[in-house]
């Protein structure tokens, strides 16, 4: 009685000690857009600049938009939406159910040499609420606003896209990874940020910014307060926490887990700050 004590125990920790991370990179493809040291998107004209920052969990789209002129200037969120796989979404809309698709069909000869091309599928669902219509911004001032945000299940990726690689953390440990490197045509995640900014409603600005994920890290031995150096406040990075398996729990006490197969979903964060 005591071995199958003991042995029950040995597998609840070893089924429940610690939430699984990925870790992911954006890139862009647009010339007219500087990615700054400390990895925000930047568009800037003689009138504005319009910076884009991912970082945090489930990758926030923080939009800051500062006027140069000296006169004031407005964001349309009405007129402006995420575009992701092929359909808009405004950023200013009340409720508006989405779902798709996708497939990506990759080269990876490098990686399995068993098997030179695989297919990694997912799918996404959700809704988006925002309240907020129009920004007013004076001269020479900012705003920054997170309409919301990518909230991403990697799992339905292809295990075998995944090389042996390693990571330091904060403290210099060499840690060892799964990571995947994506160029921008076989990346699964591309989406493009439209944004209508004017002085005068006759005379609207438009904006277009495409990204791309560049990059995936998959570890449970590195949380994001250890990564090394700034990484966790880069403006292209960000981070999705998987929890640990608790599974055998649920068996173990009698209950049942039900887990969702959402591979994106888009969620408001309606924080705006000035």
């Amino acid at each position: 009685m005591k071995q199958a004590i003991c042995f029950i125990l040995i597998l609840l920790t070893a089924t429940s000690c610690s939430s699984t991370y990925f870790f992911s990179t954006l890139n862009t493809n647009n010339e007219y857009v500087e990615k700054v040291d400390n990895g925000d998107f930047l568009l800037e004209t003689d009138s504005l600049w319009i910076a884009y920052c991912f970082k945090g969990e489930s990758a926030p789209i923080q939009i800051t938009v500062f006027n140069k002129l000296s006169v004031p200037l407005y964001v349309d969120w009405q007129r402006s939406a995420l575009i992701l796989d092929g359909t808009a979404y405004s950023y200013a809309k009340d409720k508006l159910n989405f779902s798709g698709s996708t497939q990506v069909f990759v080269d990876n000869y490098n990686l399995t040499p068993d098997k030179t091309y695989s297919f990694a599928d997912g799918s996404f669902a959700g809704d988006i609420e925002s309240p907020q219509n129009i920004s007013f911004i004076p001269p020479e001032t900012m705003i920054s606003y997170i309409p919301l945000r990518l909230n991403m299940n990697f799992d339905k990726l292809d295990k075998k896209l995944y090389r042996d690689s390693y990571l330091g953390d904060k403290n210099s440990n060499t840690i060892k990874i799964k990571r995947i490197d994506y160029s921008e045509s076989d990346s699964p995640l591309h989406f493009e940020s439209y944004l209508t900014v004017y002085a005068r409603p006759e005379h609207l600005m438009t904006f277009q910014q495409s990204f791309y994920m560049s990059n995936l890290i998959k570890t449970q031995s590195i949380k994001p307060s250890n990564l090394p150096g700034d990484m966790a406040e880069r403006g292209d990075f960000f981070y999705i926490e998987k929890p640990a398996n608790n599974t055998f729990w649920e068996i173990l006490l009698g209950t049942t887990l039900v887990v969702g197969a959402v591979a994106i979903e888009v969620a408001v964060d309606a924080n705006t700050r000035y």
